[in-house]
C-alpha cells in the first residue's frame, strides 16, 4: 500500500526518500455579528456573552455595564442536567414622560426561562435561545437594529424592528 497525493496535501517519494508537504487551508476571519450571543462555562453554570451592537444607536447594557466595555459584560443562566431553554432578549423599555415617550429609553440584555411577550410598556426582541444542559445556542438576529414603536388610542403598542 502506497500513500497517494490528495487534497491539501503532496506525498512524494524520490530515491528511498519520502517527504509529506501539507498546504494550509486559508480561511478568511470575519468578526461576528452585532448580537450574537456566546455561551461559555463558569464552574457547572453556563455563562453568556452578547457582541456589542445598538438598537436605534444606543447601545444596550447587561448586568449594568455597556456591551462593549472590557472586559465584557456577562451573566449566568445556570444550568439544567435536561434540555431546558433559556432566552436571551434584548429588552427595551418605553420612557415614562413625553409626547411621544422616548423608545428605546435604556435597553438592557436580559434572560427569561419564559417566552416574554411586548407590551405597551416594554419591547422584547428575541436575541437567541440556549439551551441549558449543553450550552447550545439558537441564534435568530445578527446585526444591529433599527425599532420603531406604534401606538395608537387605546390598542396595545406595535413594535416593528430592522437590521441597520
Amino acid at each position: 500500500m502506497s500513500i497517494q497525493p490528495g487534497t491539501g496535501y503532496n506525498f512524494s517519494n524520490v530515491g528511498g526518500a519520502t517527504s509529506l508537504t501539507i498546504e494550509p487551508t486559508w480561511q478568511y476571519w470575519t468578526p461576528p455579528h452585532p448580537f450574537t450571543v456566546q455561551t461559555y462555562k463558569s464552574g457547572t453554570d453556563y455563562m453568556v456573552r452578547v457582541i456589542p451592537g445598538t438598537i436605534n444607536s444606543i447601545e444596550p447594557e447587561m448586568s449594568g455595564t455597556p456591551l462593549s466595555d472590557s472586559p465584557a459584560p456577562s451573566m449566568n443562566i445556570g444550568y439544567s442536567a435536561s434540555p431546558a431553554t433559556e432566552y436571551i432578549y434584548l429588552t427595551m423599555p418605553v420612557g415614562g414622560s413625553g409626547t411621544p415617550p422616548p423608545f428605546p429609553d435604556g435597553p438592557t440584555i436580559t434572560h427569561d426561562s419564559t417566552p416574554q411577550t411586548s407590551d405597551d410598556s416594554t419591547a422584547y426582541l428575541l436575541l437567541a435561545s440556549v439551551d441549558k444542559s449543553t450550552g447550545r445556542v439558537s441564534q435568530y438576529v445578527g446585526g444591529s437594529q433599527w425599532g420603531e414603536r406604534y401606538k395608537c388610542g387605546t390598542d396595545d403598542a406595535v413594535y416593528f424592528f430592522g437590521l441597520v
